[in-house]
This record gives structure tokens, C-alpha cells and sequence, in this order.
């Protein structure tokens, strides 16, 4: 994941939000470490001055999944 561009790794919730804020740009997103399930990925994305954060993990088969 650490090739990804979009990772920005072990950051908070509030950190992440402020840059995607900071952006001001519907469809911004990111990927970032879930600070409550170690191995979980969470994207957030900004759509009109709100921040939707979906949980990514890899499955047993090594596919990726979103809730």
C-alpha cells in the first residue's frame, strides 16, 4: 500500500479530514491506516463539504473489499 500515492499511512481522523478540506475539491480522497482496526484501510472522500469514509481490507482470496 506504501506505493500508493494516495497513502498517507498512520494519520488520524481529524488529520485527514483537514487536508481533504483544505483541497476544497469534490472527489478528493485519500488512504489512510483505520486507527481502530489494526489491517484496515480507511478512504475517505470529500463530496460537498462532507468527508465519507469507507473501511478497505484485503479478503482471505486477496481481494479488496469496501463497507
Amino acid at each position: 500500500m506504501e506505493a500508493v500515492t494516495v497513502y498517507h499511512g498512520k494519520i488520524s481522523r481529524e488529520t485527514g479530514e483537514k487536508l481533504l478540506l483544505a483541497t476544497g475539491l469534490d472527489g478528493s480522497y485519500l488512504l489512510r491506516d483505520s486507527e481502530s482496526v489494526p489491517g484496515v484501510y480507511c478512504l475517505c472522500v470529500l463530496y460537498q463539504g462532507y468527508i465519507y469514509t469507507y473501511r478497505v481490507s484485503q479478503t482471505e482470496t486477496g481481494s479488496w473489499s469496501a463497507e
